[in-house]
């Protein structure tokens, strides 16, 4: 079988599992296993070999069950960086670029700054942020062994472990060192909100998705505990649900931060940045 028919027979599967990307996650998975550009399979035909070809299907059986693409190759790109993922461990999002964005922004001047991020996860925030700022170290906390592991290999890869170091703790326990900013993705997903979500994301892990309290429980704990951990100048950063971010403001605006919203492209309050004042 060569890669133009293993494409339309791929598909033909996907579509008929109601997959709406089903041409693009065909073609990244199948380039994946032939370790070429995903334009070759455009311009090219190539012979596929049997062992190819049944672990491509094998792969298409996977995604037409809902299982994220990224699990699948085991791989997810975050700003210009491509990070290892595997299942237990959140996959990067294109909106969380912005909180790196921004946090790199308001470092930029900064001589040896040190930040500390709350759950590490895939370890994308940090890395990302030590790749793009070399005087920069990074203190990170996890709970999860398996996100952590899977964090140091990242950091391995793009050589910034001897700047960052991971705490296996719950949220903050345990810190007590100064920070120029503290950086966090955290779960923020009301539990009566979890059931609608798509079945790619549910095959995500539960903790990483879920809060209490309306899904502010971690905003919360993090700022209450965090505020005496940062320097005189120093800032949160948060990514926020999309109808969260006025009362993560109020929450860092009752602790006398001043609060600011940043957008994302789809026009929605995506970041949130609170600075002492």
């Amino acid at each position: 079988m060569n890669t133009k028919e293993a494409l339309k027979k791929a598909v033909d599967i996907l579509k008929k599992a109601q997959i709406e990307t089903a041409v693009l996650d065909a073609q990244i998975i199948l380039s994946n296993i032939l370790n070429i550009p995903r334009w070759k399979l455009i311009i090219e035909d190539i012979n596929l070999s049997k062992k190819q070809e049944e672990e491509f299907f094998e792969k298409i059986k996977k995604r037409a069950e809902r299982y994220p693409v990224a699990y699948i190759i085991e791989e997810k790109e975050f700003y210009g960086l491509n990070f290892k993922v595997n299942e237990g461990v959140l996959i990067p999002r294109p909106e969380t670029e912005i909180l790196v964005e921004e946090t790199l922004k308001r470092i930029k001047n900064k001589k040896n700054p040190i930040g500390l991020e709350i759950g590490i996860g895939s370890g994308a925030i940090s890395i990302s942020l030590l790749k793009n700022k070399p005087d920069l170290r990074m203190i990170a906390t996890d709970i999860s062994d398996k996100a952590i592991q899977v964090a140091i290999e990242n950091a391995k890869i793009h050589n910034v472990l001897n700047r960052l170091k991971i705490i296996k703790t719950d949220k903050i326990r345990g810190i007590n060192e100064k920070f120029d900013f503290i950086v966090s993705n955290p779960p923020y997903i009301p539990l009566k909100e979890y059931e609608n979500l798509m079945p790619e994301v549910k095959k995500e892990p539960k903790e990483a998705l879920i809060a209490k309290d309306e899904g502010l429980e971690f905003y919360k704990e993090i700022i209450k505990k965090g505020k005496d951990l940062l320097k005189e100048d120093g800032f949160f950063a948060f990514e926020v649900g999309y109808n969260q971010a006025e009362k993560v403001e109020n929450i860092l605006q009752s602790y006398g931060f001043k609060a600011e919203k940043i957008k994302d492209l789809q026009q929605i309050d995506r970041v949130v940045i609170g600075e002492k004042q």
